[in-house]
Protein backbone atom coordinates (compact mmCIF):
# COMPACT_ATOMS: atom_id res chain seq x y z
CA UNK A 1 0.00 0.00 0.00
CA UNK A 2 1.29 3.46 -1.31
CA UNK A 3 -0.50 6.40 0.38
CA UNK A 4 -0.83 9.78 -1.51
CA UNK A 5 -1.57 12.85 -0.10
CA UNK A 6 -3.14 15.33 -1.77
CA UNK A 7 -3.45 19.10 -0.64
CA UNK A 8 -6.25 21.03 -2.84
CA UNK A 9 -6.82 24.48 -3.55
CA UNK A 10 -10.87 24.44 -3.15
CA UNK A 11 -13.80 22.15 -2.70
CA UNK A 12 -13.94 21.59 -6.55
CA UNK A 13 -10.56 19.90 -6.64
CA UNK A 14 -10.88 18.35 -2.85
CA UNK A 15 -14.65 16.61 -4.80
CA UNK A 16 -12.83 15.98 -7.90
CA UNK A 17 -10.45 13.91 -5.87
CA UNK A 18 -12.78 12.15 -3.68
CA UNK A 19 -15.21 10.87 -6.17
CA UNK A 20 -12.91 10.38 -9.22
CA UNK A 21 -9.37 9.78 -8.15
CA UNK A 22 -9.71 7.86 -5.09
CA UNK A 23 -11.71 4.93 -6.90
CA UNK A 24 -9.17 5.16 -9.94
CA UNK A 25 -6.37 4.66 -7.87
CA UNK A 26 -7.27 2.57 -5.19
CA UNK A 27 -6.96 -0.75 -7.48
CA UNK A 28 -3.30 0.29 -7.86
CA UNK A 29 -2.98 -0.65 -4.57
CA UNK A 30 -2.98 3.25 -3.78
CA UNK A 31 -4.69 5.43 -0.61
CA UNK A 32 -5.34 8.88 -2.18
CA UNK A 33 -6.00 11.62 1.23
CA UNK A 34 -7.28 15.39 -0.23
CA UNK A 35 -7.27 18.07 2.27
CA UNK A 36 -7.77 21.92 1.47
CA UNK A 37 -4.99 24.56 1.83
CA UNK A 38 -5.41 25.56 5.20
CA UNK A 39 -5.45 29.18 4.73
CA UNK A 40 -5.75 30.99 8.82
CA UNK A 41 -8.33 30.69 11.64
CA UNK A 42 -12.11 31.19 10.87
CA UNK A 43 -13.26 32.36 14.36
CA UNK A 44 -16.85 32.73 13.67
CA UNK A 45 -16.79 28.72 13.59
CA UNK A 46 -13.60 28.38 15.81
CA UNK A 47 -11.71 25.87 13.60
CA UNK A 48 -9.19 26.63 10.76
CA UNK A 49 -9.70 28.40 7.84
CA UNK A 50 -9.73 26.12 4.28
CA UNK A 51 -9.05 26.60 0.96
CA UNK A 52 -7.98 29.39 -1.60
CA UNK A 53 -4.77 30.41 -2.32
CA UNK A 54 -4.09 33.98 -1.86
CA UNK A 55 -0.33 33.93 -0.13
CA UNK A 56 2.27 30.97 -1.38
CA UNK A 57 3.63 31.02 2.28
CA UNK A 58 0.18 29.35 3.26
CA UNK A 59 0.82 26.39 0.89
CA UNK A 60 4.28 25.47 1.37
CA UNK A 61 3.18 26.04 5.33
CA UNK A 62 0.35 23.64 4.55
CA UNK A 63 2.49 21.18 2.62
CA UNK A 64 5.47 21.15 5.09
CA UNK A 65 3.07 20.69 8.09
CA UNK A 66 1.76 17.63 6.71
CA UNK A 67 4.70 15.98 5.70
CA UNK A 68 5.96 16.91 9.56
CA UNK A 69 2.95 15.26 10.99
CA UNK A 70 3.94 11.91 9.25
CA UNK A 71 7.25 11.63 10.67
CA UNK A 72 8.90 10.09 7.97
CA UNK A 73 5.91 7.36 7.68
CA UNK A 74 7.54 4.66 4.85
CA UNK A 75 5.36 4.55 1.58
CA UNK A 76 3.92 8.17 1.30
CA UNK A 77 3.98 10.88 -0.92
CA UNK A 78 2.51 14.54 -1.36
CA UNK A 79 0.72 16.22 -4.10
CA UNK A 80 -0.72 19.71 -5.01
CA UNK A 81 -3.92 19.83 -6.74
CA UNK A 82 -3.78 23.93 -7.83
CA UNK A 83 -4.46 26.07 -10.33
CA UNK A 84 -2.05 28.23 -12.35
CA UNK A 85 -5.03 31.02 -12.87
CA UNK A 86 -4.15 33.55 -9.89
CA UNK A 87 -1.22 31.73 -8.52
CA UNK A 88 0.34 34.41 -6.06
CA UNK A 89 2.76 36.62 -7.29
CA UNK A 90 4.02 37.86 -3.79
CA UNK A 91 7.82 38.31 -3.07
CA UNK A 92 7.64 35.00 -1.28
CA UNK A 93 6.38 32.95 -4.38
CA UNK A 94 8.49 30.96 -6.59
CA UNK A 95 6.04 32.72 -9.29
CA UNK A 96 9.00 35.19 -10.71
CA UNK A 97 8.38 37.70 -12.87
CA UNK A 98 11.04 35.75 -14.95
CA UNK A 99 8.35 32.75 -15.12
CA UNK A 100 5.49 34.44 -15.79
CA UNK A 101 6.30 36.17 -19.10
CA UNK A 102 7.50 32.77 -20.50
CA UNK A 103 4.60 31.92 -23.41
CA UNK A 104 4.47 28.82 -23.98
CA UNK A 105 1.85 27.53 -21.10
CA UNK A 106 3.43 23.96 -21.11
CA UNK A 107 7.16 25.75 -20.80
CA UNK A 108 5.88 27.79 -18.14
CA UNK A 109 4.07 25.18 -15.79
CA UNK A 110 6.83 22.99 -16.27
CA UNK A 111 9.30 25.67 -15.07
CA UNK A 112 6.85 26.90 -12.11
CA UNK A 113 6.25 23.01 -10.74
CA UNK A 114 9.94 23.42 -10.66
CA UNK A 115 10.85 26.20 -8.61
CA UNK A 116 7.91 25.01 -6.22
CA UNK A 117 9.75 21.35 -5.63
CA UNK A 118 13.00 22.99 -5.32
CA UNK A 119 11.28 25.26 -2.43
CA UNK A 120 9.39 22.51 -0.90
CA UNK A 121 13.37 20.13 -1.02
CA UNK A 122 11.55 16.80 -0.53
CA UNK A 123 11.89 13.99 -2.18
CA UNK A 124 8.46 12.17 -2.36
CA UNK A 125 6.57 15.73 -2.61
CA UNK A 126 4.99 15.75 -6.85
CA UNK A 127 3.89 19.40 -7.37
CA UNK A 128 0.85 19.54 -9.78
CA UNK A 129 -0.43 23.43 -10.95
CA UNK A 130 -3.13 23.00 -13.12
CA UNK A 131 -3.70 24.80 -16.28
CA UNK A 132 -5.27 27.24 -16.17
CA UNK A 133 -7.61 26.05 -13.37
CA UNK A 134 -10.55 23.56 -12.63
CA UNK A 135 -12.59 24.15 -14.91
CA UNK A 136 -10.49 23.76 -18.10
CA UNK A 137 -11.45 20.07 -17.43
CA UNK A 138 -15.07 20.99 -18.20
CA UNK A 139 -14.13 22.72 -21.63
CA UNK A 140 -13.12 18.45 -22.86
CA UNK A 141 -16.72 18.36 -23.20
CA UNK A 142 -18.85 21.46 -22.58
CA UNK A 143 -22.04 19.19 -23.64
CA UNK A 144 -22.10 17.85 -20.31
CA UNK A 145 -22.78 20.73 -18.78
CA UNK A 146 -26.48 20.12 -19.62
CA UNK A 147 -26.71 17.09 -17.46
CA UNK A 148 -26.59 20.24 -14.81
CA UNK A 149 -28.19 22.99 -16.90
CA UNK A 150 -30.81 21.14 -19.33
CA UNK A 151 -32.63 24.18 -20.59
CA UNK A 152 -29.64 26.00 -21.52
CA UNK A 153 -28.55 24.42 -24.87
CA UNK A 154 -28.10 27.85 -26.45
CA UNK A 155 -25.27 29.07 -23.72
CA UNK A 156 -23.90 26.06 -23.91
CA UNK A 157 -23.38 26.17 -27.87
CA UNK A 158 -22.09 29.57 -27.45
CA UNK A 159 -19.69 28.34 -24.86
CA UNK A 160 -18.52 25.60 -27.78
CA UNK A 161 -18.47 28.30 -29.96
CA UNK A 162 -16.03 30.40 -28.04
CA UNK A 163 -13.53 27.72 -27.43
CA UNK A 164 -13.80 25.93 -30.76
CA UNK A 165 -10.24 24.67 -31.73
CA UNK A 166 -8.53 25.15 -28.39
CA UNK A 167 -6.63 23.44 -26.61
CA UNK A 168 -8.57 23.00 -23.51
CA UNK A 169 -5.53 23.43 -21.08
CA UNK A 170 -4.37 26.60 -23.20
CA UNK A 171 -7.58 28.36 -21.94
CA UNK A 172 -6.09 30.70 -20.83
CA UNK A 173 -5.66 32.80 -17.33
CA UNK A 174 -6.78 36.33 -18.34
CA UNK A 175 -9.81 37.62 -15.56
CA UNK A 176 -11.88 37.46 -18.41
CA UNK A 177 -11.29 34.83 -20.54
CA UNK A 178 -10.21 31.94 -17.92
CA UNK A 179 -12.10 28.87 -17.87
CA UNK A 180 -14.33 29.41 -15.33
CA UNK A 181 -14.87 32.57 -16.64
CA UNK A 182 -16.46 31.90 -19.72
CA UNK A 183 -18.90 29.83 -18.60
CA UNK A 184 -20.68 32.06 -16.14
CA UNK A 185 -20.30 34.25 -19.55
CA UNK A 186 -22.77 31.94 -20.96
CA UNK A 187 -24.25 30.15 -17.34
CA UNK A 188 -24.53 32.65 -14.76
CA UNK A 189 -25.79 30.30 -12.33
CA UNK A 190 -22.41 28.56 -12.42
CA UNK A 191 -21.15 31.52 -10.58
CA UNK A 192 -22.66 30.16 -7.44
CA UNK A 193 -22.67 26.58 -7.76
CA UNK A 194 -19.51 25.77 -9.19
CA UNK A 195 -18.22 23.88 -6.07
CA UNK A 196 -20.80 21.63 -6.58
CA UNK A 197 -21.43 21.31 -10.50
CA UNK A 198 -17.84 21.33 -12.19
CA UNK A 199 -17.00 18.15 -9.69
CA UNK A 200 -20.33 16.18 -11.16
CA UNK A 201 -19.69 17.16 -14.43
CA UNK A 202 -15.84 16.33 -14.27
CA UNK A 203 -16.58 13.02 -12.91
CA UNK A 204 -19.28 12.87 -15.83
CA UNK A 205 -16.83 13.18 -18.40
CA UNK A 206 -14.60 10.70 -17.48
CA UNK A 207 -11.23 10.22 -16.17
CA UNK A 208 -10.11 9.06 -19.67
CA UNK A 209 -11.32 11.42 -21.67
CA UNK A 210 -10.24 13.74 -19.45
CA UNK A 211 -5.93 12.51 -19.54
CA UNK A 212 -6.28 12.54 -23.42
CA UNK A 213 -7.67 16.30 -23.84
CA UNK A 214 -5.68 17.92 -20.99
CA UNK A 215 -1.76 16.26 -21.53
CA UNK A 216 -0.10 17.92 -18.76
CA UNK A 217 -3.07 16.61 -16.16
CA UNK A 218 -2.32 13.07 -17.97
CA UNK A 219 1.06 14.03 -17.04
CA UNK A 220 0.63 13.88 -13.36
CA UNK A 221 -1.87 11.08 -13.18
CA UNK A 222 0.70 9.09 -14.71
CA UNK A 223 3.43 10.25 -11.93
CA UNK A 224 0.94 9.37 -9.30
CA UNK A 225 0.26 5.62 -11.09
CA UNK A 226 4.40 5.53 -11.43
CA UNK A 227 4.57 5.89 -7.65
Amino acid sequence: MKFINIIAEGSSEEAFVNDVLVKHFAPLDKFISVRKIETGWDRINNKPAKGGLLKYIKLKNDILRWIQSDKGRANTWYTTFIDLYAFPKDSFSPYTAQLQNIINPYDKITSLEAAISQDINNSNFIPYVQLHEFETLLMVEPDRLLSMYPEAHLGINNLKRDIQGINPEEINEQPSTSPSKRIIRYLPNYSSQKAQVGPLVAADIGLQSLREKCLHFNEWILKLENI
